[in-house]
Protein backbone atom coordinates (compact mmCIF):
# COMPACT_ATOMS: atom_id res chain seq x y z
CA UNK A 1 0.00 0.00 0.00
CA UNK A 2 3.11 2.61 1.08
CA UNK A 3 4.67 1.73 -2.90
CA UNK A 4 1.19 2.48 -4.04
CA UNK A 5 1.02 5.69 -2.49
CA UNK A 6 3.96 7.01 -3.46
CA UNK A 7 3.74 5.75 -7.12
CA UNK A 8 0.43 7.87 -7.26
CA UNK A 9 2.30 11.27 -5.58
CA UNK A 10 5.09 10.53 -8.25
CA UNK A 11 2.07 10.88 -10.96
CA UNK A 12 0.64 13.48 -9.42
CA UNK A 13 4.02 15.16 -9.54
CA UNK A 14 4.56 14.80 -12.75
CA UNK A 15 0.99 15.99 -13.92
CA UNK A 16 1.63 18.93 -12.05
CA UNK A 17 5.10 19.61 -14.03
CA UNK A 18 3.34 19.19 -17.38
CA UNK A 19 0.00 21.09 -16.88
CA UNK A 20 3.48 23.97 -15.73
CA UNK A 21 5.42 23.67 -18.51
CA UNK A 22 2.42 23.69 -21.16
CA UNK A 23 1.68 26.06 -23.71
CA UNK A 24 -0.68 28.76 -22.22
CA UNK A 25 -0.33 27.08 -18.28
CA UNK A 26 2.86 29.71 -17.55
CA UNK A 27 0.13 32.36 -16.24
CA UNK A 28 -1.68 29.77 -13.91
CA UNK A 29 1.32 28.45 -12.50
CA UNK A 30 2.84 31.88 -11.67
CA UNK A 31 -0.02 32.84 -10.29
CA UNK A 32 -0.48 29.79 -8.04
CA UNK A 33 3.13 30.18 -6.54
CA UNK A 34 2.54 33.80 -6.22
CA UNK A 35 -0.89 33.20 -4.32
CA UNK A 36 1.36 30.58 -1.99
CA UNK A 37 3.92 33.25 -0.94
CA UNK A 38 1.21 35.35 0.28
CA UNK A 39 -0.77 32.85 2.71
CA UNK A 40 0.19 33.22 6.52
CA UNK A 41 -1.54 31.96 9.41
CA UNK A 42 -2.22 34.64 11.83
CA UNK A 43 -0.90 34.90 15.62
CA UNK A 44 -4.70 34.48 16.56
CA UNK A 45 -5.21 31.35 14.87
CA UNK A 46 -4.38 29.31 17.58
CA UNK A 47 -6.94 25.74 16.02
CA UNK A 48 -3.72 23.68 15.55
CA UNK A 49 -4.04 20.55 17.04
CA UNK A 50 -2.11 19.49 20.53
CA UNK A 51 0.71 17.31 18.37
CA UNK A 52 2.46 16.62 15.41
CA UNK A 53 1.41 13.14 15.12
CA UNK A 54 -1.95 11.52 15.76
CA UNK A 55 -2.10 9.05 19.01
CA UNK A 56 -2.31 5.77 18.41
CA UNK A 57 -5.80 4.42 19.13
CA UNK A 58 -5.28 1.62 21.55
CA UNK A 59 -6.13 -1.95 19.65
CA UNK A 60 -9.12 -3.92 21.54
CA UNK A 61 -8.06 -6.99 22.72
CA UNK A 62 -10.14 -9.52 20.56
CA UNK A 63 -11.36 -13.00 21.57
CA UNK A 64 -11.21 -14.57 18.17
CA UNK A 65 -12.81 -17.85 17.29
CA UNK A 66 -10.19 -20.97 16.08
CA UNK A 67 -10.19 -20.39 12.30
CA UNK A 68 -10.13 -23.91 10.18
CA UNK A 69 -9.72 -22.21 6.65
CA UNK A 70 -9.99 -18.66 4.97
CA UNK A 71 -11.05 -18.67 1.71
CA UNK A 72 -10.99 -15.06 0.85
CA UNK A 73 -10.21 -12.06 2.05
CA UNK A 74 -10.26 -9.22 -0.09
CA UNK A 75 -10.51 -5.42 -0.76
CA UNK A 76 -12.26 -3.89 -3.74
CA UNK A 77 -15.62 -1.98 -4.63
CA UNK A 78 -19.04 -3.18 -6.12
CA UNK A 79 -20.55 -0.93 -8.97
CA UNK A 80 -24.16 -0.88 -10.34
CA UNK A 81 -24.83 -2.88 -13.52
CA UNK A 82 -26.46 0.62 -14.60
CA UNK A 83 -24.25 3.08 -13.54
CA UNK A 84 -20.55 3.23 -13.46
CA UNK A 85 -20.64 6.23 -11.27
CA UNK A 86 -22.89 4.20 -8.29
CA UNK A 87 -20.69 1.88 -6.56
CA UNK A 88 -19.77 1.03 -3.22
CA UNK A 89 -16.23 -0.02 -1.54
CA UNK A 90 -16.11 -3.35 -0.60
CA UNK A 91 -14.45 -5.84 1.24
CA UNK A 92 -14.92 -9.08 2.55
CA UNK A 93 -13.56 -12.39 4.47
CA UNK A 94 -15.29 -15.35 3.94
CA UNK A 95 -13.72 -18.52 5.87
CA UNK A 96 -14.65 -21.52 8.09
CA UNK A 97 -14.23 -21.60 11.50
CA UNK A 98 -15.04 -24.09 14.85
CA UNK A 99 -18.24 -22.67 17.06
CA UNK A 100 -20.28 -24.82 19.83
CA UNK A 101 -22.24 -27.26 18.64
CA UNK A 102 -26.26 -27.65 18.94
CA UNK A 103 -28.02 -30.46 18.51
CA UNK A 104 -28.98 -29.96 15.47
CA UNK A 105 -25.38 -30.53 14.30
CA UNK A 106 -25.35 -33.62 14.57
CA UNK A 107 -21.54 -33.77 14.95
CA UNK A 108 -19.87 -36.21 17.42
CA UNK A 109 -18.09 -33.85 19.24
CA UNK A 110 -18.27 -30.49 20.89
CA UNK A 111 -17.82 -28.13 18.56
CA UNK A 112 -19.02 -27.83 14.47
CA UNK A 113 -17.06 -26.18 11.95
CA UNK A 114 -19.06 -23.70 9.70
CA UNK A 115 -18.19 -21.35 6.45
CA UNK A 116 -18.77 -18.14 7.89
CA UNK A 117 -18.87 -14.53 6.02
CA UNK A 118 -18.80 -11.06 6.68
CA UNK A 119 -18.78 -8.10 3.29
CA UNK A 120 -18.76 -4.57 4.46
CA UNK A 121 -20.29 -2.33 1.88
CA UNK A 122 -19.92 1.51 2.34
CA UNK A 123 -19.20 0.32 5.98
CA UNK A 124 -22.51 -1.76 6.43
CA UNK A 125 -21.91 -4.94 7.81
CA UNK A 126 -23.36 -7.64 5.69
CA UNK A 127 -23.03 -10.90 7.01
CA UNK A 128 -22.39 -14.09 4.59
CA UNK A 129 -24.41 -17.94 5.11
CA UNK A 130 -25.00 -20.57 2.94
CA UNK A 131 -21.55 -20.64 1.35
CA UNK A 132 -20.28 -22.84 -1.14
CA UNK A 133 -16.31 -22.96 -2.00
CA UNK A 134 -14.18 -24.41 -4.86
CA UNK A 135 -10.43 -23.80 -5.70
CA UNK A 136 -11.63 -20.94 -8.25
CA UNK A 137 -15.34 -19.99 -7.43
CA UNK A 138 -17.30 -18.80 -4.21
CA UNK A 139 -21.05 -17.50 -3.54
CA UNK A 140 -23.19 -17.11 -0.75
CA UNK A 141 -26.59 -15.33 0.57
CA UNK A 142 -26.46 -12.30 2.12
CA UNK A 143 -28.15 -11.12 5.20
CA UNK A 144 -28.49 -7.68 7.04
CA UNK A 145 -27.19 -5.14 7.34
CA UNK A 146 -26.76 -6.31 10.88
CA UNK A 147 -24.56 -7.58 13.83
CA UNK A 148 -27.86 -9.43 14.93
CA UNK A 149 -28.61 -11.46 11.63
CA UNK A 150 -29.95 -14.60 12.53
CA UNK A 151 -30.16 -18.18 10.93
CA UNK A 152 -34.14 -17.10 10.90
CA UNK A 153 -34.03 -14.01 8.58
CA UNK A 154 -34.25 -13.70 5.18
CA UNK A 155 -31.64 -13.25 2.28
CA UNK A 156 -31.68 -10.06 0.99
CA UNK A 157 -29.18 -10.96 -1.31
CA UNK A 158 -26.91 -12.84 -3.03
CA UNK A 159 -23.06 -12.85 -4.18
CA UNK A 160 -21.38 -15.49 -6.84
CA UNK A 161 -17.51 -14.83 -7.36
CA UNK A 162 -14.27 -15.68 -9.54
CA UNK A 163 -10.45 -15.98 -8.96
CA UNK A 164 -8.70 -14.41 -12.06
CA UNK A 165 -4.79 -14.98 -11.85
CA UNK A 166 -2.94 -11.50 -12.79
CA UNK A 167 0.96 -10.73 -12.73
CA UNK A 168 1.81 -10.20 -8.92
CA UNK A 169 -1.89 -10.40 -7.56
CA UNK A 170 -4.81 -12.55 -7.93
CA UNK A 171 -8.85 -10.39 -8.74
CA UNK A 172 -12.03 -11.99 -7.60
CA UNK A 173 -14.38 -11.00 -9.68
CA UNK A 174 -18.30 -11.57 -10.28
CA UNK A 175 -21.71 -10.94 -9.32
CA UNK A 176 -23.81 -9.38 -6.58
CA UNK A 177 -27.50 -8.72 -5.90
CA UNK A 178 -28.66 -6.55 -3.20
CA UNK A 179 -32.19 -5.95 -2.79
CA UNK A 180 -32.99 -6.19 -6.10
CA UNK A 181 -30.13 -4.25 -7.07
CA UNK A 182 -27.34 -6.26 -8.95
CA UNK A 183 -24.13 -4.69 -9.04
CA UNK A 184 -20.96 -6.52 -10.91
CA UNK A 185 -18.03 -6.61 -7.69
CA UNK A 186 -14.15 -7.21 -7.69
CA UNK A 187 -12.35 -7.63 -4.72
CA UNK A 188 -7.95 -7.45 -4.76
CA UNK A 189 -7.35 -10.21 -3.30
CA UNK A 190 -5.10 -9.93 0.49
CA UNK A 191 -2.06 -12.52 0.38
CA UNK A 192 -2.36 -14.39 3.63
CA UNK A 193 0.23 -16.75 4.99
CA UNK A 194 -0.25 -19.22 7.77
CA UNK A 195 0.93 -18.42 11.37
CA UNK A 196 3.58 -21.07 12.82
CA UNK A 197 0.88 -22.19 15.52
CA UNK A 198 -1.78 -22.31 12.64
CA UNK A 199 -0.33 -24.45 10.72
CA UNK A 200 0.76 -27.03 13.70
CA UNK A 201 -2.41 -27.01 14.40
CA UNK A 202 -3.92 -28.52 11.48
CA UNK A 203 -1.02 -30.82 11.12
CA UNK A 204 -1.64 -31.91 14.37
CA UNK A 205 -5.19 -32.04 14.03
CA UNK A 206 -4.54 -34.27 9.94
CA UNK A 207 -2.45 -36.97 11.39
CA UNK A 208 -5.32 -37.39 14.36
CA UNK A 209 -7.64 -37.99 11.57
CA UNK A 210 -5.17 -40.25 9.55
CA UNK A 211 -3.01 -42.28 11.93
CA UNK A 212 -2.36 -44.71 8.96
CA UNK A 213 -0.81 -41.91 6.44
CA UNK A 214 2.64 -42.59 6.82
CA UNK A 215 4.03 -39.19 7.03
CA UNK A 216 2.81 -38.60 9.95
CA UNK A 217 3.59 -42.31 11.29
CA UNK A 218 7.73 -40.93 9.84
CA UNK A 219 7.26 -38.31 12.73
CA UNK A 220 5.23 -40.57 15.74
CA UNK A 221 5.60 -44.12 14.54
CA UNK A 222 2.85 -44.52 17.33
CA UNK A 223 0.21 -43.09 16.00
CA UNK A 224 -2.23 -45.82 14.98
CA UNK A 225 -1.93 -46.89 18.40
CA UNK A 226 -3.36 -43.46 19.99
CA UNK A 227 -4.48 -40.98 17.60
CA UNK A 228 -5.10 -38.84 20.17
CA UNK A 229 -1.45 -38.59 21.32
CA UNK A 230 -0.61 -38.55 17.92
CA UNK A 231 -1.68 -35.30 16.39
CA UNK A 232 -0.50 -33.45 19.84
CA UNK A 233 3.01 -34.74 19.46
CA UNK A 234 2.80 -33.59 15.81
CA UNK A 235 1.82 -30.32 16.38
CA UNK A 236 4.37 -29.73 19.50
CA UNK A 237 7.47 -31.70 17.35
CA UNK A 238 6.78 -29.88 14.41
CA UNK A 239 6.36 -26.47 16.47
CA UNK A 240 10.23 -26.87 17.68
CA UNK A 241 11.77 -28.19 14.35
CA UNK A 242 9.93 -25.43 11.55
CA UNK A 243 12.86 -26.90 9.45
CA UNK A 244 11.99 -30.56 9.61
CA UNK A 245 11.96 -31.77 6.21
CA UNK A 246 9.30 -34.38 7.38
CA UNK A 247 7.02 -31.50 8.20
CA UNK A 248 7.54 -29.89 5.36
CA UNK A 249 5.96 -32.74 3.12
CA UNK A 250 3.37 -33.23 5.48
CA UNK A 251 2.37 -29.27 5.20
CA UNK A 252 2.29 -29.98 1.27
CA UNK A 253 -0.25 -33.12 1.70
CA UNK A 254 -2.19 -30.89 3.62
CA UNK A 255 -2.28 -27.95 1.18
CA UNK A 256 -2.85 -29.90 -1.90
CA UNK A 257 -5.78 -31.20 -0.08
CA UNK A 258 -6.84 -27.68 1.27
CA UNK A 259 -6.24 -25.85 -1.95
CA UNK A 260 -9.12 -23.60 -1.52
CA UNK A 261 -7.04 -22.00 1.88
CA UNK A 262 -5.96 -18.82 0.95
CA UNK A 263 -2.72 -19.62 2.87
CA UNK A 264 -2.31 -22.74 1.89
CA UNK A 265 -2.53 -21.39 -1.80
CA UNK A 266 0.05 -18.85 -1.00
CA UNK A 267 2.77 -21.68 0.10
CA UNK A 268 1.88 -23.49 -2.91
CA UNK A 269 2.57 -20.81 -5.48
CA UNK A 270 5.84 -19.78 -3.19
CA UNK A 271 6.93 -23.59 -4.54
CA UNK A 272 5.40 -23.08 -7.83
CA UNK A 273 7.91 -20.04 -7.71
CA UNK A 274 10.86 -22.30 -7.45
CA UNK A 275 10.11 -25.29 -9.19
CA UNK A 276 7.42 -24.43 -11.94
CA UNK A 277 7.54 -28.11 -13.32
CA UNK A 278 5.58 -29.63 -10.44
CA UNK A 279 2.51 -31.45 -10.97
CA UNK A 280 0.32 -29.13 -9.29
CA UNK A 281 1.72 -25.77 -11.03
CA UNK A 282 0.28 -23.79 -13.87
CA UNK A 283 2.35 -21.29 -14.98
CA UNK A 284 1.10 -18.87 -18.37
CA UNK A 285 2.93 -16.17 -19.64
CA UNK A 286 0.24 -13.18 -19.85
CA UNK A 287 1.17 -9.89 -21.40
CA UNK A 288 5.21 -10.75 -21.05
CA UNK A 289 5.14 -11.56 -17.52
CA UNK A 290 4.75 -15.06 -15.81
CA UNK A 291 1.73 -15.65 -13.87
CA UNK A 292 1.99 -18.40 -11.05
CA UNK A 293 -1.45 -19.82 -10.80
CA UNK A 294 -2.61 -23.99 -9.10
CA UNK A 295 -3.92 -27.03 -11.97
CA UNK A 296 -7.70 -27.35 -10.32
CA UNK A 297 -7.17 -30.85 -11.30
CA UNK A 298 -3.94 -31.50 -9.09
CA UNK A 299 -5.10 -30.31 -6.02
CA UNK A 300 -8.77 -30.65 -4.00
CA UNK A 301 -10.47 -27.47 -2.71
CA UNK A 302 -11.03 -29.05 0.81
CA UNK A 303 -10.84 -31.94 2.81
CA UNK A 304 -14.01 -32.78 5.21
CA UNK A 305 -12.42 -32.04 8.85
CA UNK A 306 -13.80 -33.47 12.26
CA UNK A 307 -16.86 -31.33 12.75
CA UNK A 308 -17.95 -30.33 9.24
CA UNK A 309 -21.30 -29.90 7.60
CA UNK A 310 -20.46 -31.59 3.73
CA UNK A 311 -23.25 -30.12 2.14
CA UNK A 312 -21.11 -26.99 1.94
CA UNK A 313 -18.51 -28.23 0.60
CA UNK A 314 -19.94 -27.61 -3.01
CA UNK A 315 -20.07 -25.11 -5.60
CA UNK A 316 -22.38 -25.80 -7.51
CA UNK A 317 -25.43 -24.13 -5.82
CA UNK A 318 -28.82 -22.55 -7.26
CA UNK A 319 -28.17 -18.80 -6.53
CA UNK A 320 -31.96 -17.51 -7.87
CA UNK A 321 -31.17 -13.83 -7.26
CA UNK A 322 -28.49 -13.67 -9.33
CA UNK A 323 -30.06 -14.26 -12.73
CA UNK A 324 -31.46 -10.81 -12.47
CA UNK A 325 -27.95 -9.55 -13.44
CA UNK A 326 -27.02 -9.15 -17.14
CA UNK A 327 -24.08 -10.81 -17.37
CA UNK A 328 -23.65 -13.61 -15.03
CA UNK A 329 -20.37 -15.29 -13.95
CA UNK A 330 -21.25 -18.06 -15.62
CA UNK A 331 -21.23 -16.71 -18.94
CA UNK A 332 -17.44 -15.98 -18.65
CA UNK A 333 -15.47 -18.11 -20.71
CA UNK A 334 -12.60 -19.09 -18.95
CA UNK A 335 -9.77 -17.13 -20.33
CA UNK A 336 -11.91 -13.92 -21.03
CA UNK A 337 -9.60 -11.86 -18.89
CA UNK A 338 -6.55 -13.23 -19.49
CA UNK A 339 -6.54 -12.72 -23.26
CA UNK A 340 -2.92 -11.95 -23.61
CA UNK A 341 -1.79 -15.41 -22.88
CA UNK A 342 1.43 -16.68 -24.92
CA UNK A 343 2.02 -19.51 -23.11
CA UNK A 344 1.51 -22.34 -21.06
CA UNK A 345 3.98 -24.59 -18.65
CA UNK A 346 2.61 -27.61 -16.48
CA UNK A 347 -0.71 -27.73 -18.45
Amino acid sequence: MRKFILVLIALLLAAAYTVAVDGGADDIAITALNQSDSIEVPETDTAVGTDLVAAEKPKPTLVRRPITRLHLTGNGIAISELDAFDFMHAKVVIGAVKVMATSADAVDTDFAVRRLGVLMLDEKKYHLKDIAVSIDEISAEIYGPTTTATASSEAIGEIKVKRFEKPGRDIWAGNLVLNEKAYNVYFLGVKRNFRLTEITQKLGEYCEENTEDTKCKKIVPTCTQNSEDCGERIEEHCKNNTTDQKCLQLKKLYCLKNASDERCREYLKGLCEKYPKLAHCRIRTVAGQNVVGIKPTAVSAATVETGEVTDTLVVRKVRPKLTVVKKPIESVSPGAAEQSVTGAIGE
